[in-house]
């Protein structure tokens, strides 16, 4: 599917939806976690969704995948049928190791998708076939502790397909893995994307954005920016350094500087490229 994203299917619908921690101590002043955030995800789509530690980006994520937690308002509408019979949609976290039960990729799925009640029929069949689509078929019944942070990453994601999940939630799944696991992790995400799955990814790495992303800034519990990747880049003019992600202190990914730097020369390159892909396009046809 990619850049085309089922614009007619809401799959969740949160509005005006806050979250005020619980009160701990007398006279403690208490600060929304997020705070009347309003927003329609769709089936297809792969949400970006950015911010440092402490914006509100991962209880966001937590909220729209149905958990509950205490000081919730607002209106979060799921418009799916899932697996998980009522319960909150699995989140991929940084550490997957810590809710792995199993000895083996193959027996750790088989547990997941026991504990979710799926028909026990199925459940063998089900658990092979979502290790296949993650790439760790040749890994079924490796002991899990030979594994490494990216492969467990990947069985981690296999028990969520496993689940039949309708949206993926992946939160910074790449924080804690080495250049190389990082992309083969991305690789595998992008390529269930492209099948149809729906993903919130939540990280920190801007140089993991593509152009047809729709990108979710926050910082302190609500709403920057809301829209396509490519319009977080671009500046009012080529010295102005007033694109949203300069304003608001991100780091930008090394192609969007050396797009900048060449603005500042005289060379504009449309559309804005910020991926080292489209910028080595940009560049060969330029002037042409």
């Amino acid at each position: 599917m990619g850049e085309i994203f089922l614009e007619h299917i809401v799959q969740i619908e949160l509005k005006q939806v806050t979250v005020i921690p619980p009160l701990m101590h007398e006279g403690q002043k208490r600060k929304p976690i997020i705070q009347n955030v309003s927003m329609m995800i769709h089936k297809g789509e792969w949400i970006a969704l950015i911010g440092r530690n402490g914006s509100g980006k991962s209880t966001l994520a937590k909220v729209a995948a149905g958990y509950r937690a205490a000081g919730v308002t607002g209106k979060v509408a799921n418009h799916f049928h899932s697996a998980g019979k009522g319960k909150p949609l699995p989140i991929v976290m940084q550490q997957p190791e810590a809710a792995m039960v199993g000895a083996t990729p193959w027996e750790d799925v088989l547990l997941m998708l026991e504990q979710n009640e799926l028909p026990a029929g199925i459940i063998p069949m089900e658990a092979e076939r979502a290790l296949q689509s993650v790439g760790m078929g040749e890994r079924l019944h490796q002991p899990l502790g030979t594994l490494s942070g990216g492969q467990k990453q990947l069985v981690a994601i296999a028990g969520c397909i496993g689940m039949q999940t309708p949206l993926l939630v992946l939160d910074e799944v790449t924080a804690m893995l080495d250049p190389e696991a990082s992309s083969t992790v991305l690789k595998q995400v992008r390529e269930l994307h492209e099948k149809g799955a729906t993903v919130i990814w939540i990280t920190q790495k801007l140089e993991e954005l593509l152009e047809t992303d729709r990108l979710i800034a926050m910082d302190e519990g609500t709403v920057l920016f809301d829209g396509q990747a490519g319009a977080w880049f671009e500046r009012s003019a080529p010295s102005a350094k007033d694109s949203l992600c300069e304003q608001h202190g991100f780091e930008a990914p090394y192609a969007a500087q050396v797009a900048w730097e060449l603005e500042e020369r005289g060379i504009r390159l449309t559309p804005f490229p910020f991926t080292a892909e489209t910028l080595a396009k940009a560049v060969s046809c330029y002037g042409r």
